[in-house]
């Protein structure tokens, strides 16, 4: 117990409710949208294994270039949705430009397993 006179007894206790705000949009509708990034980079990455399962199974490179793929077109861009406006200070027009350039190896990839001679 901190005696009356002791200066710590003069300092409110501070608030530890759990405070949360949303740029743009309601924190329920912000936590709902990253939910659902979420369950999409998972659900790609699963398919990504399930195919680098097949590739170590068969040694078939289309199958290693499609999992490469998936994870360029779907998994890279959520991440970096996420990560780039977390984790520095990049503009817009790189940010859509990183996402973009990852998207279209993806296809590249997926296109070349389909097609090429891996």
């Amino acid at each position: 117990m901190i005696p009356a006179t002791s200066p710590l007894a003069l300092v409110p206790a501070p608030d530890l409710a759990l405070q949360v705000s949303a740029t743009g949009g309601s924190p329920v509708l912000a936590a709902l949208a990253l939910l659902g990034l979420a369950v999409a980079a998972g659900l790609s990455l699963l398919i990504a294994y399930e195919a680098l399962k097949g590739y170590r199974g068969t040694r078939d490179r289309a199958m290693l270039f499609l999992a490469v793929g998936i994870v360029l077109l779907t998994g890279g861009p959520i991440a970096l949705r996420i990560a780039l406006p977390t984790l520095t200070d990049t503009p817009e027009s790189v940010r859509l430009l990183s996402t973009t350039v990852s998207e279209l190896l993806g296809l590249g990839c997926i296109l070349y397993a389909i097609y090429g001679r891996p």
